[in-house]
């Protein structure tokens, strides 16, 4: 068998896996939603808070191939989008980490170091815990979460975890760099660990924030809309979603989070939405971002296929 079947077979089984993970949501979730009004104007939201979360996918894209050109890498934006929008998918498997080696194997292929990878994926993971965690600092400020006993408490936590997440990676390649010899350096290329520069920092952190107010507008898109609920608010909707992908983030074995963040949602809207609304953006963000997640994965997937063809 060669490689060739071997990937065809890899690629086939990832799709049924991940398929099979939405059929089952879909069936387990569906009687929590409440009762929708459907027509033009929901399907109209709905389609425009598919775009939103296709756009979240297109800038992890731009953010990587800022981080890539910032460590030297030589790769078109096209092939970074592309690798992104096929990687992605892989959150859905075990082990919530399916989405990074995904990365590093179709990079590698396009002759990017696993190194310059890895470095890649370690500033992203800090910088997303960052910009997630401040939202959520600013959100506890902002807002009374009565569902939570103490906020004090948790922004402690929160703050404490971001000065973590700030100063892990200069220290770790700090000491990467001071003590690695023999093989770890032969891995390495005998290239050291190195911050990206402070404007490249800026760049990725701002659009990060971007993401999750993109998140935050369809929140309060559907809830408008969909559930006819004026009293929304989209900074108290993006507080709720950056905590509970932060906590979903940090949950080993999760896949893409499945179960934490709907949770932790609707326990952080519980004071200020009718239950079932809560519920229903729960569910409803859920079906969005997976529905994106493989659109984007299929027509990723054909332009790869066909751009092969091509070549």
């Amino acid at each position: 068998m060669n490689k060739k079947k071997i990937k065809f077979i890899l690629t086939l089984l990832f799709v049924c896996i991940s398929l099979g993970f939405f059929t089952f949501y879909l069936f387990r979730n569906y009687q929590n939603l409440p009762n929708i009004h459907w027509n033009v104007r929901t399907f109209l939201v709905s389609a425009l808070s598919l775009c939103i979360y296709t756009a979240n996918i297109l800038i992890g894209g731009i953010i990587w191939f800022v981080l890539l050109k910032d460590y030297g890498a030589k790769m078109e934006w096209k092939e970074a989008l592309g690798i992104i929008s096929v990687s992605q998918f892989g959150k859905y498997l075990p082990g919530n980490v399916g989405q990074h080696v995904g990365r590093v194997v179709l990079a590698n292929e396009k002759e990017v170091p696993i190194i310059t990878t890895l470095q890649t994926l370690f500033i992203e993971s800090a910088i997303l815990a960052i910009a997630g965690i401040s939202i959520s600092i600013l959100g506890f400020f902002s807002y009374s979460f009565q569902s939570f006993y103490d906020s004090r408490i948790i922004i402690v936590q929160l703050t404490l975890l971001a000065l973590a997440a700030l100063f892990l990676p200069k220290l770790f390649f700090f000491l990467v760099n001071r003590f690695a010899k023999g093989r770890l350096l032969k891995f390495m290329g005998g290239v050291q660990l190195r911050i990206p520069k402070f404007f490249t920092l800026v760049i990725v952190s701002i659009l990060y924030i971007v993401t999750f107010f993109n998140i935050g507008i369809v929140l309060d898109l559907v809830a408008k809309v969909v559930f006819e609920y004026s009293d929304s608010n989209v900074f108290l909707l993006t507080t709720a979603f950056a905590w509970s992908w932060i906590l979903g983030y940090l949950t080993p074995g999760a896949p893409a989070g499945l179960g934490v963040r709907e949770a932790i949602i609707v326990a952080s809207l519980a004071s200020r939405f009718e239950p079932g609304i809560a519920i229903g953006l729960s569910v409803i963000l859920r079906f969005i971002t997976t529905i994106g997640d493989g659109a984007v994965f299929l027509v990723a997937s054909y332009c790869r296929k066909k751009s092969s063809r091509v070549k």
